[in-house]
C-alpha cells in the first residue's frame, strides 16, 4: 500500500515538473516569430482560383440479360464455326502444353547476345550474355535442344558464329507458325 502511494506521488511530481518546464521554455524570446507574422500579414492577399466545374454524374445501366453467360456450354453452331476456323491449322506445329518451361524462356531473344562457344570432343555449348532484365550481364551456357525466348524457342544448332533457334509464333488465324531465328556472335 505504501509503495502505491509513493509511486502515485512520484508520478504526480514528475508530471508537474514537466508541465512547469514546458511553460518556462515557451516564455523565451518571441521577437523572431512576431517579425515573421508581421511580414506575412503585410503581404497583399493572393488571388483564390475559382472552383473547377463539377461534372454531373451520368449513371450507366448495365444489362447482361441479352448476353451469353461465360459459364454456359457453348452453342453447337458457334463451336462448329470456331472449329472451321481452326481446321486450317497444322496440329503438329504447336507448343507442348505439358513441357516444363526453362529459365531462359522468361526473357525475349532481344535481351540476349551470343558471345562465344565452348567445345569438347563430345559436346558443344553456346555462350549467351543477357543484355537486359534482372540477370543483365550474366553469361549463360546453352546447348542444342535447350529452350529460350518467350516464343517457345528451341536451339537447333550451335556454330562458332551463330546459334540457330526454332520458334513458334501465333498467327492471325489462331494457329502456330514455325520460324527460324539466329543469334549471331556479338562483335567486340
Amino acid at each position: 500500500m505504501h509503495n502505491r502511494l509513493f509511486l502515485k506521488s512520484s508520478i504526480r511530481n514528475l508530471a508537474l515538473g514537466l508541465v512547469s518546464l514546458s511553460l518556462v521554455s515557451c516564455g523565451g524570446n518571441t521577437d523572431d516569430l512576431e517579425a515573421w507574422v508581421d511580414t506575412i500579414k503585410a503581404k497583399p492577399p493572393g488571388r483564390i482560383e475559382p472552383m473547377p466545374d463539377v461534372r454531373v454524374y451520368q449513371p450507366h445501366d448495365y444489362s447482361s440479360a441479352g448476353l451469353r453467360s461465360p459459364f454456359a456450354v457453348m452453342e453447337l453452331e458457334l463451336e462448329q464455326q470456331l472449329k472451321l476456323l481452326h481446321d486450317g491449322c497444322d496440329e503438329a506445329i504447336r507448343p507442348d502444353p505439358d513441357r516444363r518451361r526453362e529459365d531462359l524462356e522468361r526473357y525475349s531473344l532481344d535481351s540476349m547476345e551470343m558471345v562465344g562457344t565452348l567445345n569438347r570432343p563430345d559436346k558443344e555449348w553456346g555462350l549467351i550474355r543477357m543484355t537486359a532484365g534482372p540477370i543483365s550481364g550474366n553469361v549463360v551456357k546453352v546447348q542444342s535442344g535447350d529452350y529460350l525466348g518467350i516464343h517457345h524457342g528451341q536451339i537447333l544448332g550451335i556454330s562458332e558464329q551463330q546459334i540457330e533457334i526454332s520458334t513458334l509464333v501465333p498467327d492471325s488465324k489462331g494457329c502456330w507458325e514455325k520460324r527460324t531465328v539466329y543469334l549471331t556472335l556479338a562483335e567486340g
